[in-house]
Order: structure tokens, then sequence, then C-alpha cells
């Protein structure tokens, strides 16, 4: 069976970076362990980076396909789906390890698109 891939538009990219910022921000104060906040908060800059790029934007252009802008992008999506088999080593809240697992397939698609 293969799977296709839909490409979306930056306002869908929009939508899942702010919800995968949060979910970095969550994961961040919800770990006790200084090792994983490095983690958390050096992949939450590297989004927000993505997401200041994103923002200078027009409102016009949030129909366009996204093409990721920051280079970096690539590392994240390395270290999301590193992250994704150890999420329950990492993250305990159910809330905030479910969510990662809903969007980090997304996101590493728009980085990979």
């Amino acid at each position: 069976m293969e799977i296709t891939c839909l490409r979306r538009d930056v306002a869908d990219a929009l939508h899942i970076f702010y919800e995968l910022n949060e979910a970095f921000s969550d994961a961040y104060w919800e770990t006790n362990d200084i090792n994983q906040k490095d983690r958390f908060f050096a992949m939450k800059g590297i989004l927000q980076d993505e997401l200041d790029e994103l923002h200078k934007l027009s409102l016009q252009d949030h129909v366009y396909p996204y093409e990721p802008i920051n280079p970096s992008l690539l590392q994240l999506s390395d270290q999301l789906r590193g992250l994704l088999p150890e999420l329950n080593h990492y993250v305990f809240r159910p809330q905030t390890s479910n969510r990662f697992v809903e969007l980090i397939p997304s996101a590493c698609a728009l980085f990979e698109s």
C-alpha cells in the first residue's frame, strides 16, 4: 500500500508548528531531567526560528504550499524522529505525550516536503 503525502500550505504549517511549540513548552516544564530540558529548549528554539520567518509572510501568502525556510529544520526532523520511540521515558503526562505522537509525523512531513 502506497501512502501519498498531501502538500500542505503555509496556514497548515503554522497550525502544526504552533501546536508543536506548545508541546515543547509543556514537555520542558514537565520533565525533571536537565538534559531533557535542554533538548526540548533547543528544539523549541529551532522551531521558533522557523515561526519567526513565517510571520514575515503576508496573510495572502498563507495559501501557498509550505516550504521550509530554515535549514535547521532537517536537524529538528531527525531529533523528533529520535524522540518518538523514547517519548515515554521523558514525557510522563499522557496529554503531552499524545500531542507529540500526533504532531511529530505531521511536522516531519512538513520539514521534508
